[in-house]
């Protein structure tokens, strides 16, 4: 006798076409990684084509990038170095920074040790690739922290100065000396 219902039992369901969801999954994660190596793959042998071509220009580009990021803590280093040419200045960094009291417990030490250095002390010098390569400049960043800057020239005595914070594009005024070294 014929049963006069439409179930069926679960037999003769179509079963399902194509890929399963973590295949699609799969697929897509595997066609990204193609992209993301061949564009990798294709900016390394970019770079190493403008290397090859002109190493002299590119090694310029590049020191050239870097003397502008460079170029707001050095004049802040300058600063410094200038302060500590005369007594007046060297006496109203000393009054304006006061971590070096760690180093020099007062204004009458500070200005002694910076009247020993005065005449040894490096000139005022443009910042340039030269610089940066052969003449010990030395820049050291923490992230969102502290800027060490020290300049160690073939003659004079060597500085070394830290500042409390990066300069910010927009700032003005002075940074916090924290620490000063002069050898």
């Amino acid at each position: 006798m014929a049963d006069s219902s439409w179930d069926n039992g679960g037999q003769g369901l179509p079963a399902k076409t194509g890929l399963p969801t973590w295949g699609k999954v799969l697929l897509g994660c595997g066609v990204v990684s193609l992209l993301v190596l061949g564009t990798c793959v294709g900016g390394i042998a970019y770079l190493g084509h403008r290397v090859k071509k002109d190493p002299d220009g590119f090694k310029n580009k590049v020191l050239g990038f870097a003397l502008e990021k460079v170029r707001p803590e050095w004049d802040d280093f300058q600063t410094v170095v200038d302060q500590l040419r005369s007594p007046e200045r060297s006496r109203a960094l000393y009054a304006a920074n006061p971590d070096l009291a760690k180093t020099w417990p007062t204004e009458a030490a500070f200005l002694e040790a910076t009247s020993t250095w005065r005449k040894e002390l490096p000139p005022r010098t443009e910042l340039s690739t030269n610089l940066m390569e052969h003449q010990g400049l030395q820049i050291n960043r923490v992230m969102g922290g502290k800027v060490s800057i020290g300049w160690s020239p073939r003659s004079g005595r060597a500085v070394y100065v830290t500042f409390d914070r990066p300069r910010k594009a927009g700032d003005k005024g002075p940074r916090k000396v924290v620490e000063l070294e002069v050898r």
